[in-house]
Protein backbone atom coordinates (compact mmCIF):
# COMPACT_ATOMS: atom_id res chain seq x y z
CA UNK A 1 0.00 0.00 0.00
CA UNK A 2 1.36 3.43 -0.79
CA UNK A 3 2.41 5.99 1.92
CA UNK A 4 0.34 9.25 2.12
CA UNK A 5 2.88 12.28 1.75
CA UNK A 6 1.49 15.89 2.19
CA UNK A 7 3.15 17.83 0.02
CA UNK A 8 2.34 20.89 2.67
CA UNK A 9 3.90 19.88 6.17
CA UNK A 10 6.47 22.27 5.99
CA UNK A 11 3.38 24.99 5.85
CA UNK A 12 2.01 23.43 9.06
CA UNK A 13 5.59 23.49 10.50
CA UNK A 14 5.84 27.22 9.92
CA UNK A 15 2.24 27.98 11.05
CA UNK A 16 2.77 25.88 14.44
CA UNK A 17 6.12 27.76 14.82
CA UNK A 18 4.00 31.18 14.44
CA UNK A 19 1.57 29.81 16.83
CA UNK A 20 4.10 28.82 19.42
CA UNK A 21 6.01 32.53 18.87
CA UNK A 22 2.25 33.99 19.45
CA UNK A 23 1.67 31.93 22.37
CA UNK A 24 5.51 32.61 23.92
CA UNK A 25 4.60 36.45 23.56
CA UNK A 26 1.29 35.91 25.01
CA UNK A 27 2.53 34.23 28.30
CA UNK A 28 5.38 37.00 28.47
CA UNK A 29 2.48 39.40 28.34
CA UNK A 30 1.27 37.98 30.89
CA UNK A 31 4.11 37.75 33.35
CA UNK A 32 4.76 41.64 32.62
CA UNK A 33 0.72 42.61 33.51
CA UNK A 34 0.97 40.28 36.86
CA UNK A 35 4.03 42.02 37.60
CA UNK A 36 2.57 45.62 37.08
CA UNK A 37 -0.11 44.42 39.18
CA UNK A 38 1.93 43.12 41.93
CA UNK A 39 3.84 46.86 42.17
CA UNK A 40 0.94 48.71 41.92
CA UNK A 41 -0.36 46.45 45.41
CA UNK A 42 2.75 47.33 46.93
CA UNK A 43 2.87 50.91 46.09
CA UNK A 44 -0.63 50.91 47.75
CA UNK A 45 0.56 48.97 50.83
CA UNK A 46 3.42 51.61 50.94
CA UNK A 47 1.17 54.48 50.72
CA UNK A 48 -0.65 52.81 53.55
CA UNK A 49 2.04 51.76 55.63
CA UNK A 50 3.24 55.85 55.20
CA UNK A 51 -0.10 56.95 56.52
CA UNK A 52 0.41 54.71 59.17
CA UNK A 53 3.59 56.04 60.23
CA UNK A 54 2.48 59.69 59.58
CA UNK A 55 -0.47 59.08 62.02
CA UNK A 56 2.63 57.42 64.78
CA UNK A 57 4.44 60.52 64.67
CA UNK A 58 1.46 62.80 64.92
CA UNK A 59 0.57 61.18 67.95
CA UNK A 60 3.73 60.66 69.71
CA UNK A 61 4.39 64.51 68.72
CA UNK A 62 7.14 64.26 66.59
CA UNK A 63 5.64 65.61 63.33
CA UNK A 64 6.81 68.55 62.21
CA UNK A 65 6.97 70.64 59.04
CA UNK A 66 9.43 69.59 57.25
CA UNK A 67 8.76 66.20 57.73
CA UNK A 68 5.47 66.40 57.17
CA UNK A 69 6.71 67.83 53.73
CA UNK A 70 8.78 64.96 52.89
CA UNK A 71 6.16 62.54 53.19
CA UNK A 72 3.93 64.70 51.34
CA UNK A 73 6.20 64.86 49.01
CA UNK A 74 7.11 61.43 48.61
CA UNK A 75 3.30 60.40 48.71
CA UNK A 76 2.46 62.41 46.08
CA UNK A 77 5.66 60.88 44.34
CA UNK A 78 3.87 57.47 44.74
CA UNK A 79 0.65 58.39 43.74
CA UNK A 80 2.27 59.20 40.08
CA UNK A 81 3.93 56.28 39.87
CA UNK A 82 1.07 54.49 40.99
CA UNK A 83 -1.19 56.69 38.14
CA UNK A 84 1.43 55.78 35.71
CA UNK A 85 1.65 52.21 36.17
CA UNK A 86 -2.04 51.81 35.86
CA UNK A 87 -2.07 53.75 32.65
CA UNK A 88 0.79 51.01 31.96
CA UNK A 89 -1.16 48.34 32.77
CA UNK A 90 -4.38 49.73 30.78
CA UNK A 91 -2.29 49.42 27.58
CA UNK A 92 -0.62 46.65 28.57
CA UNK A 93 -4.10 44.93 29.02
CA UNK A 94 -5.43 46.29 25.69
CA UNK A 95 -1.85 44.28 23.72
CA UNK A 96 -3.04 41.25 25.87
CA UNK A 97 -6.23 41.20 24.18
CA UNK A 98 -4.15 41.82 20.49
CA UNK A 99 -2.07 38.94 21.61
CA UNK A 100 -4.80 36.83 22.39
CA UNK A 101 -6.24 37.49 18.85
CA UNK A 102 -2.96 36.87 17.48
CA UNK A 103 -2.65 34.16 19.16
CA UNK A 104 -6.13 32.35 18.07
CA UNK A 105 -5.74 33.27 14.67
CA UNK A 106 -2.54 31.52 14.64
CA UNK A 107 -4.59 28.41 15.95
CA UNK A 108 -6.75 28.57 13.44
CA UNK A 109 -4.58 28.62 10.70
CA UNK A 110 -3.04 25.60 11.67
CA UNK A 111 -6.05 24.10 12.42
CA UNK A 112 -7.17 24.89 8.92
CA UNK A 113 -4.20 23.39 7.21
CA UNK A 114 -4.03 20.15 9.48
CA UNK A 115 -7.88 20.12 8.37
CA UNK A 116 -7.06 19.79 4.68
CA UNK A 117 -4.05 17.64 5.41
CA UNK A 118 -6.78 14.80 7.36
CA UNK A 119 -8.85 15.47 3.87
CA UNK A 120 -6.81 14.60 1.43
CA UNK A 121 -5.03 11.60 3.72
CA UNK A 122 -9.04 10.41 4.26
CA UNK A 123 -9.47 10.73 0.24
CA UNK A 124 -6.03 8.93 -0.65
CA UNK A 125 -7.08 6.14 1.94
CA UNK A 126 -10.90 5.78 0.42
CA UNK A 127 -8.71 5.49 -3.12
CA UNK A 128 -6.51 3.34 -2.04
CA UNK A 129 -8.98 0.96 -0.38
CA UNK A 130 -10.74 1.10 -3.60
CA UNK A 131 -7.95 -0.15 -5.39
CA UNK A 132 -7.22 -2.54 -3.77
CA UNK A 133 -10.65 -4.08 -3.59
CA UNK A 134 -10.37 -3.93 -7.38
CA UNK A 135 -7.15 -5.95 -7.14
CA UNK A 136 -8.36 -8.43 -5.18
CA UNK A 137 -11.25 -8.79 -6.92
CA UNK A 138 -8.96 -9.47 -10.06
CA UNK A 139 -7.04 -11.61 -8.12
CA UNK A 140 -10.35 -13.76 -7.37
CA UNK A 141 -11.61 -13.75 -10.89
CA UNK A 142 -8.36 -14.77 -12.04
CA UNK A 143 -7.95 -17.69 -9.41
CA UNK A 144 -11.59 -18.83 -10.38
CA UNK A 145 -11.03 -19.46 -14.08
CA UNK A 146 -7.46 -20.81 -13.19
CA UNK A 147 -9.63 -23.09 -11.35
CA UNK A 148 -12.65 -23.94 -13.61
CA UNK A 149 -9.72 -24.25 -16.33
CA UNK A 150 -7.82 -26.95 -14.07
CA UNK A 151 -11.23 -28.58 -13.39
CA UNK A 152 -12.06 -28.93 -16.92
CA UNK A 153 -15.06 -27.03 -16.98
CA UNK A 154 -15.47 -25.27 -20.33
CA UNK A 155 -17.53 -21.54 -20.27
CA UNK A 156 -20.43 -22.56 -21.15
CA UNK A 157 -22.26 -19.01 -20.65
Amino acid sequence: MPVFKFRLDFLISLRRQKEEEAALKLAKRLASIAELEESIESMHEHLILMAAEVTEHGQKGRLTGPLLKLYSDYQNRLRQDIRKAEELLILSRREEAKERQALTRAVMDRQLIEKVKDQKKEAFLVEARYEEQNNLEEQATAARVRHLKEAGVTDAN
